[in-house]
């Protein structure tokens, strides 16, 4: 039975190689080579889903023209896409074919680092995602509000903002409900989101392509009078679009077959993500060329100006799917990070008695991809954080990626070191140096990124240098939450100086065993730290 396999397997990896490994099955079965019998995600479902982690469509991406003159927008986002995106996109499908275990980054970085900058990474990811998710339900509930015949004051009792706040807590309750349905259903609804919030978008572009004058495009004037130029802003826009590559592995561990399908999502999704931003873009300048004039929602008078103004009215549809299917994706990686640490104490837990029909529900997958208790307390906060500024919410969750992504290159660089000989389906060619030519880009934007949010003084929550100290605040709230535990763990005798130290980094099995193959779609946990 799973369970007896389940059981057996932990117990026998305990004994001989002194770590304890727990082997997940996304259903009710395994195969014999130890890949779950239950992948839902197929091909096009992660497609369609990274979609949505990565751009997502034109909608919001007027400040993106705002930041600078034409010739350096184009020319940032080629290459940030070759030179960020790709390397980003080519790791993570490196790993989630070697690796493919739920949660991706986290796991990685988890059995690279240890315990205790695992759990940092997973929670500096978590909040990241979760911040950046929360703007989503707030911005489609506003253009919700652009449709004249809508007034969203009825619902907040006469005063628009709570509507649209109400509005952006029933949005999550939605997603939620869907996400509950199962990971079937989550690739359907993306499927929906994709179809109505691209088909606007192609409308504009096709209709558009007639009035494109590549003389606007290449214009490098940068005066206040052409609307100034601000390279920070213009490089965390970019870098923002792009740094959901490294969300590709969050479902590692349910797509169906990890091996094809991340070459061919790679290969379909750099070109789409820069034709879905780049052509409505030069559309949008040839049309207007006054950058001044590019606040959110201009997009919707362009395409009326366009077309007419039932183009406007299915801008703000295309808009509303749009961002409902951001926040979707979005949310999908706070889930699985989150719960990736937590997966064997759970197993654990329902296995060592029987437990009550609500209990078992919260905590299996049934297939949700997640236990359905992480995919509700994520939609509790985020129902609770839609009542924050949503533009202070997006620009701390851009600085805090940066902790992320410097982890995940370390973690890929350290299997390229330490681990030469590990099988790997799809495999970055040059060993450890050509891991790391194709990691030093991502470093470089990485540092860029970061140096410029961190020295911006523009306040956030009316604080000066708002990203800096709200950086500070969220990782010292972390580092303060592991010296409690700490301290915690010493008052009760779990910690003494002869002691197994439970942050050293797991052992990792050797793939040439059949132990090792198990392994290849389990949680490497160490043993210690485990009970």
């Amino acid at each position: 039975s799973t369970l007896f396999a389940e059981v057996s397997f932990s117990v026998t990896a305990r004994r001989s190689r002194g770590v304890w490994v727990t082997f997940r099955m996304s259903g009710e079965t395994a195969t014999k080579d130890g890949d779950p019998g239950h992948r839902n995600v197929s091909t096009a479902g992660l497609l369609l889903i990274a979609f949505f982690w990565v751009v997502g469509g034109i909608y919001g991406n007027e400040p993106l023209v705002a930041a600078g003159p034409p010739a350096y927008v184009f020319i940032l986002l080629i290459i940030c896409a070759l030179c960020y995106g790709l390397p980003m996109s080519l790791i993570s499908a490196e790993l989630a074919c070697a690796l493919p275990y739920d949660g991706g980054l986290v796991a990685w970085v988890d059995e690279v680092c240890g315990k205790t900058i695992g759990a940092h990474n997973m929670y500096w990811l978590w909040l990241s995602y979760l911040f950046d998710s929360c703007a989503y339900p707030v911005l489609g509930a506003k253009y919700i509000g652009n449709i004249k015949q809508i007034d969203l004051s009825i619902v907040g009792g006469g005063d628009e903002l709570t509507g649209e706040k109400i509005v952006a807590c029933g949005i999550v309750a939605v997603i939620t409900l869907i996400k509950l349905g199962g990971t079937d259903y989550i690739v359907k609804a993306s499927t929906i989101f994709f179809f109505f919030s691209m088909t606007p978008a192609v409308i504009y572009m096709v209709y558009g392509s007639k009035d494109i004058h590549p003389e606007s495009l290449i214009s490098t004037d940068t005066s206040e009078e052409a609307g100034g130029f601000d390279p920070a802003k213009l490089l965390s826009w970019v870098t923002w679009l792009y740094c959901g590559f490294n969300s590709l592995g969050a479902l590692a561990g349910e797509v169906k077959d990890p091996t094809a399908t991340y070459p061919i999502v790679i290969a379909l999704l750099i070109p789409i993500s820069l034709i879905t931003v780049a052509w409505p873009l030069a559309v949008s300048i040839s049309i207007d060329t006054n950058r001044t004039n590019y606040i959110p929602g201009h997009f919707n008078d362009l395409a009326e100006e366009e077309c007419g103004e039932w183009l406007r009215y299915a801008f703000v549809i295309g808009a509303t799917f749009s961002f409902v299917g951001l926040y979707n994706a979005q949310i999908i990686v706070c889930e699985r990070s989150v719960a990736q640490p937590f997966e064997g104490m759970i197993d654990a837990y329902l296995i060592k008695k029987r437990r009550g029909a609500v209990t078992r529900y919260l905590l299996s997958e049934n297939g949700t991809g997640v236990a359905p208790i992480f995919i509700i307390a994520n939609a509790l906060l985020a129902g609770v954080f839609v009542w924050l500024p949503y533009a202070a919410l997006i620009e701390l969750s851009m600085l805090q990626m940066s902790l992320n992504m410097y982890l995940f290159m370390y973690a890929f660089l350290w299997y390229k070191w330490y681990r030469p000989d590990m099988e790997r389906p799809f495999k970055i060619p040059g060993g450890f140096i050509g891991g790391l030519i194709v990691a030093t880009p991502c470093f470089g934007i990485t540092a860029a990124t970061f140096y410029f949010a961190a020295t911006d003084p523009a306040p956030v929550f009316e604080v000066p240098y708002g990203k800096a100290v709200g950086l500070g605040g969220v990782t010292g709230l972390g580092f303060l939450a592991h010296f409690i535990s700490y301290i915690v763990r010493v008052c009760r005798g779990q910690t003494s100086a002869g002691s197994v130290d439970p942050d050293r980094r797991p052992l990792l099995p050797n793939t040439d065993s059949e132990q090792g193959s198990l392994s290849q779609v389990g949680n490497v946990q160490n043993t210690p730290a485990y009970e």
